[in-house]
């Protein structure tokens, strides 16, 4: 074979094989970009869509109104009675028809409970309360005014003392508190300054009892200051005048007062 032949001959086979490994190539290098697909649907992986959470909110409990007339404001029997200078128990000469004998006075049976829970939390905490004054009668309201009218004369009494047939302390339903760690301050201005004073002004309404007179509030109830006088009318209602900050009956009840007898 001559060397020319020889020669084409190579140049031929040299690219031949480049042509074929350059195939090979772009053959390898399209598989590579090609979109790998599943085999089949099943295969597949599908994003389940995301279903949003309502967030469960759980309703507060609204308290029940408060029911004014859950009581009769004008029945003497009633823990929510009324009497005042313009306002007269009647019949006038009411008696209580439950009263009960406890801790050395004579009450409503009304108020018994609350008052034996009162009596033994304050002795429970070293204070001795005791009952100077519960209920009187009405031929005995009528004795105790006229002492005071010879007294001080009508017109001083009547700031300090009902008339019989207009006095919370006829219904059962007030008591004047006393103590033992000061006597000679039982039924006297200086009651709010001792041991019992203080328990019961800042404990009596927990268990139903209303300071009933106080100077800030005498143009309304009639009478002088008296820390010493409660009066029952329960806890829910001494808690419903708390949170709305009125402290007499008349304001709460929007009942006629005054310190003048109609």
């Amino acid at each position: 074979m001559k060397k020319s032949h020889r020669k084409r001959l190579i140049i031929i086979i040299v690219i031949s094989a480049v042509l074929i490994s350059f195939a090979i190539a772009l053959l390898i290098y399209s598989r590579t970009l090609a979109p790998i697909k599943p085999a089949s649907d099943t295969e597949a992986v599908k994003e389940k869509p995301v279903t949003p959470t309502t967030p469960v909110i759980t309703p507060v409990a609204t308290p029940p109104a408060f029911d004014m007339a859950k009581y009769s404001t004008t029945d003497p029997a009633s823990i929510w009675i009324i009497t005042n200078k313009t306002h007269p128990l009647n019949p006038i000469d009411y008696k209580p028809a439950d009263l009960v004998s406890v801790h050395g006075g004579t009450v409503s049976a009304q108020m018994e409970p609350d008052l034996d829970n009162m009596i033994a939390a304050a002795k429970a905490q070293g204070v001795n309360l005791t009952l100077a004054s519960s209920y009187r009668s009405y031929s005995y309201q009528v004795g105790l005014y006229n002492s005071y009218v010879a007294q001080s004369g009508q017109a001083a009494a009547d700031t300090y003392s009902a008339r019989a047939g207009y006095s919370e302390h006829q219904t059962g339903l007030a008591i004047d508190f006393g103590g033992t760690t000061q006597p000679s301050c039982n039924i006297s201005d200086c009651y709010k300054d001792t041991v019992e004073g203080k328990w019961l002004a800042a404990n009596a309404s927990t268990y139903g009892f209303l300071l009933r007179y106080t100077t800030e509030k005498q143009t309304v109830t009639g009478y002088i200051s008296e820390p010493w006088h409660y009066r029952y009318v329960g806890s829910y209602l001494t808690t419903e005048m708390k949170a709305r900050q009125v402290t007499t009956l008349e304001e709460f009840f929007n009942v006629s007062g005054g310190e003048t007898y109609s």
